[in-house]
Order: structure tokens, then C-alpha cells, then sequence
């Protein structure tokens, strides 16, 4: 049976607080069940995206939305990234996912506003106050993404626009609002923590700290500088899933080619020279399939680019085995936001 968008979107409002995997949001899930085996049965895999964003002002949502039929993309968190305008204007909360829900309830998955400066840097608490109020009318499902540790981008690098070098401390005041938020609501957030030695010890202590809180560390095995990090390996990672079963990785990272520009390092330390998978990384995968998602990390500068971003992802899904590829594209998000298994 197909939903109608006002049935979808009555059961949307009638959720109880923080209950997304309650009876009460049959209406939502069902919209997104049918989205994806519908999808599935016609022979291509679809994926949830769990992390990308927009300038919301900007974003053309019909266009997004084609692109995910044309493109066979099930589901996508696209939040709001708030500007510098915004800011300005006194916006702490921009609600983009409920423009999103009221046209294309079937793809869209509701998602808090990025954090990323200023929003983070310049009024944290108050920012986050704004988006434990969404949380808590049901507005979202998700939070994020939050910058701690943030390098340019290397489009930014390119523009010869540095400012973007964000270091707001993971254990610090900030840090314990974040963490305490996602335990206190039963909502994951997206983590953007850049990897390096120093960085390591205080995210394992904010995991030790808040063990029901939800993370999701952004871009796998993404490595600006690798002489900075030479603790992350396979054997390393592992060792975080086994001791923390509240972390989770999503695999938005470069192609075998791409290189950070400050360095023209590869920054995507899953590839090998050869351009396939590392054996050791696509079998940390493999071992532990429930804990990777999938991830376009489209942003405001390249929504036009969602097609080249979509073959790079696909291009890396059917490296791993064939069940891994199921539950990196859709059943672990599935799992993580609804608190059962797709079926």
C-alpha cells in the first residue's frame, strides 16, 4: 500500500518525545520501507546517506530528490548548514528538514543543523540549545555533523579559503554538552574529528564517559597528515568497536586519487596503489558490517556534483562482500535510527 504525504506526515507529528522506534512512527518508517525495497526489487542497491548538508537558501529540493530516483539513493540526512548571515541574524536553528518531510516525506531523513562554524565556535550552548528544543518537539532524528577538529577542506584549500581550521577541545565543556545530549535524547550525532595521535586519548575518554551516547565518526580512515597518526590502523579501530559498541564510522572519504593539497598526501587510507581496497581495511569492514554507513558528505559547494559522488560510493560498496555491502548501504543506518533490524 502506498502512504499518502498527509498520512506520513500526521504520523510524523503524533511521535512521542525521543521515540522514533515506537509503534507511533509506523507511518515515517513504513514511507521509507517501501522507498527501499521498492528500490531493492528492482535489482540496484540502495543506500542511505547518512551525512551530507546545504546552504538551506539555496538547495534546489526537487532536484536533489530526482537525482536520488535517477540515482537509485534511498534515503538522505541533509541538514542545514547555518551561514555566517544567519548567524548574524540571530538563527540557531534553521528548519530545513521540515521543508524536506513536507515535500518528499519517502527520502529525507529530518537531521539537525551542521556544526560547523560559527555555530560551534561562536555560540555553542546556544546553538545547542536550539537544536535539543528540535530534538525534543520531534523535529530530527539526528544530529550533526559537529567540527572539533576540522582542516580546509581541500576545496577550500584550493580557493585559498583557510579559515576553516576549527579545534574546539572533544573533552572539554562543548564536548561534554554534545555527548551528554545524544545519551540524554537516544539520538546519534555526527562526529568530524580529524585523525591524529594527540586527538585519540580524549575521544576514547568522551566514549568511556558517555558509553550510551551515539556517535558516528565522519569519513573512515580520512588522514590529512599520516606522520601525525601513526596509532590509527586496522588493529587500532578494532580495538575501539570491541571496547566501545556506541561508536560507529561512515564511509564518506576521497577515491584511490584523491590527495589533500596543502601536502598532496592521499588522504583516503583505505585504497591502495593498485585502486582497490586494502585487505586489511575491507576486512575490519567485513568483521564488523553493523558499525560502517554510508556517506556522500555532499555539501553546499558540490550538490551539482551528487552523480560523480554517487559512482565513487558504488565503486566502493562493491569491493566489500556481497552481505557487508547490504548492511554498509542501508541496514546499519536502518538499525542505528530505528532500533531494529530492516526487514
Amino acid at each position: 500500500m502506498t502512504l499518502t504525504r498527509r498520512t506520513m506526515l500526521a504520523g510524523l507529528a503524533l511521535l512521542p518525545a525521543l521515540a522514533w522506534a515506537e509503534p507511533d512512527a509506523a507511518p515515517l518508517k513504513a514511507a521509507y520501507r517501501e522507498r527501499l525495497k521498492k528500490m531493492l526489487a528492482g535489482g540496484r542497491l540502495a543506500y542511505i546517506d547518512i551525512e551530507s548538508s546545504c546552504n538551506s537558501s539555496h538547495v534546489d529540493i526537487g532536484s536533489v530528490a530526482r537525482s536520488m530516483d535517477q540515482l537509485g539513493i534511498g534515503l538522505m540526512a541533509l541538514s542545514a548548514d547555518i551561514g555566517w548571515g544567519q548567524f548574524r541574524s540571530g538563527v540557531r536553528y534553521d528548519n530545513l528538514s521540515e521543508r524536506l518531510l513536507a515535500s518528499h516525506p519517502d527520502r529525507f531523513i529530518p537531521v539537525g543543523n551542521g556544526g560547523q562554524p560559527p555555530t560551534l565556535t561562536d555560540a555553542p550552548y546556544e546553538f545547542l540549545d536550539a537544536q535539543e528544543a528540535a530534538a525534543r518537539k520531534r523535529q530530527i532524528l539526528l544530529l550533526g555533523e559537529f567540527e572539533f577538529r576540522h582542516y580546509p577542506s581541500p576545496r577550500q584549500v584550493r580557493r585559498g579559503e583557510l579559515g576553516r581550521d576549527v579545534a574546539v577541545a572533544i573533552d572539554g565543556p562543548v564536548g561534554h554538552r554534545v555527548f551528554g545530549l545524544s545519551e540524554a535524547l537516544a539520538m546519534p550525532f555526527q562526529l568530524h574529528y580529524e585523525i591524529e595521535n594527540d586527538l585519540l586519548g580524549p575521544l576514547e575518554a568522551m566514549l568511556a564517559r558517555y558509553p550510551n551516547a551515539k556517535v558516528i565518526w565522519c569519513h573512515f580512515a580520512q588522514i590529512r597528515y599520516i606522520e601525525r597518526a601513526s596509532r590509527y590502523t586496522p588493529a587500532y579501530v578494532d580495538g575501539l568497536m570491541s571496547r566501545f559498541p556506541n561508536l560507529y564510522f561512515d564511509t564518506a572519504f576521497g577515491d584511490s586519487s584523491s590527495v589533500y593539497p596543502v601536502n598532496q598526501q592521499r588522504h583516503a587510507r583505505v585504497w591502495a596503489t593498485t585502486g582497490d581496497l586494502k585487505p586489511e581495511w575491507r576486512d575490519l569492514i567485513a568483521a564488523h558490517p553493523k558499525r560502517f554507513l554510508s556517506a556522500l558528505d555532499l555539501g553546499g559547494d558540490r550538490l551539482d556534483q551528487i552523480v560523480a559522488y554517487d559512482q565513487k560510493h558504488r565503486d566502493f560498496l562493491r569491493r566489500l562482500p556481497a552481505e557487508t555491502q547490504a548492511h554498509v548501504a542501508y541496514r546499519s543506518a536502518w538499525s542505528l535510527l530505528f532500533g531494529e533490524e530492516f526487514a
